[in-house]
């Protein structure tokens, strides 16, 4: 299965999808996370140690190339996993695209066109999950990024900005074929799921769940840890347990 975590800068996005592969890791599965947004956070929060941050492993641009007019890998995923991905806790492995160390040095188009074919070369297979971490902007959308994704939650906040930026992510999903498409509510207090809801109906959207505000997660970004080794029974880790739980269930 190949689940593409999505949304509006700051809406929680990246502590959901790496909390999200630790969860399924912890429930026996195969657990491949890559992040694909160019200012990387997803090592973090998966359980890469801070002090390995400043000198991530990252894909190289030459891992894809255009045969045909289709884009091919010229390694295999065995290969760019041992040569580029770090191992995390739980066996997670984690895949980060590119992180830039220059500025006005050009497009990283190249990039998300090699994260586009790694996500294609996945094998479909019950035990084997992908999380992509895409990137804040609609631009991986634009560019295809997570187009073999099965699944793509869009990720918001109870309030219009962060509702109507996740309708547009789902309508550009919904162009690339991606079969199994919602909505996905965070920093839910009491009473917020309704002005969701109601968003939702009103345009046709599906919603898969919620995650309620939670002061762990602010608590282990200043602690520079992984949600669930900071916080494991927090509500909102445990939340995202159910919903990995909900996933896998279909």
């Amino acid at each position: 299965m190949k689940v593409a975590i999505a949304g509006k800068g700051g809406a929680g996005k990246t502590t959901i999808a790496g909390t999200l592969a630790r969860q399924l890791a912890r429930q026996g599965y195969e657990v491949l996370a890559l992040d694909n947004d160019l200012n990387p956070n997803l090592p973090l929060t998966v359980g890469i140690a801070a002090e390995r941050l400043s000198d991530l492993p990252t894909m190289s641009s030459d891992i894809v190339a255009v045969v045909d007019g289709r884009l091919v890998l010229t390694q295999s995923l065995d290969e760019i996993r041992a040569a580029h991905a770090m191992e995390a806790p739980d066996g997670v492995t984690v895949l980060v695209a590119h992180e830039p160390k220059e500025a006005d040095t050009g497009c990283m188009g190249r990039y998300h066109q090699a994260m586009r074919a790694v996500v294609g070369a996945v094998p479909n297979s019950q035990n084997y999950i992908c999380i992509l971490d895409t990137e804040a902007s609609t631009e991986h959308l634009k560019v295809g990024t997570a187009k073999h994704a099965d699944v793509l939650y869009a990720v918001v906040e109870p309030y219009y900005k962060s509702l109507e930026s996740g309708r547009r992510v789902l309508a550009l999903a919904r162009d690339l074929g991606i079969e199994h498409l919602a909505l996905l509510a965070n920093k839910v207090r009491d009473g917020d799921m309704a002005i969701v809801h109601e968003f939702a109906v009103a345009h046709d959207l599906g919603v898969i769940g919620s995650i309620p505000y939670d002061e762990c997660f602010r608590h282990a970004e200043q602690a520079a840890v992984a949600p669930i080794d900071f916080a494991p029974d927090a509500p909102a880790v445990v939340a995202i347990g159910k919903l990995a739980r909900k996933l896998v269930r279909g």
